[in-house]
């Protein structure tokens, strides 16, 4: 089985009398799934262009701050703190860092790391424990982590 920190999913490949059958994980949920194999391939391909991508993020050196998030301070991990990082890069850092999220991850870090919902807030909202929405900013955190601070995606 194929199983990659960087990503909500494992993806694997069985044979059963001759036929492949190609299978997806949501980490999240547990949910196993036969997919296709141009689901299959597209998930690949996804995979590999996001480690180029972190890869080539590697060689930009650490720009933003990672400190923990509170409430009352929520954005402030994700600030430029004087490196001389313009506005615009930034921008463009962010765009592409929000690739890497899934839809759920992009909505908490809308919602409640750049925007003004407090996480248990949003947590009612949704109908969850806070505790899953904290969970859900660790690993956040930890794609921002890997992907701006140059750091090793195998790590």
């Amino acid at each position: 089985m194929y199983k990659s920190k960087e990503f909500d999913y494992d993806l694997w490949t069985t044979t059963e009398n001759g036929t492949k059958h190609y299978w997806a994980r949501v980490k999240a949920t547990g949910e196993v799934t036969e997919v296709s194999h141009e689901v299959m391939k597209f998930l690949r391909a996804e995979e590999k262009r996001v480690y180029r991508e972190i890869e080539a993020s590697q060689n930009r050196g650490s720009i933003l701050s990672l400190d923990i998030p509170h409430d009352e301070e929520k954005e402030s991990w994700f600030e430029d703190h004087g490196r001389g990082t313009s506005e615009m890069e930034t921008a463009l850092f962010e765009e592409e860092f929000r690739k890497l999220l899934t839809p759920y991850q992009l909505e908490i870090f809308e919602s409640c790391l750049l925007g003004k919902e407090g996480i248990r807030s949003f947590a009612r909202r949704k109908g969850v424990h806070h505790k899953a929405i904290e969970k859900s900013i660790a690993i956040i955190q930890e794609k921002f982590k890997k992907y701006f601070s140059g750091g090793s995606p195998n790590a």
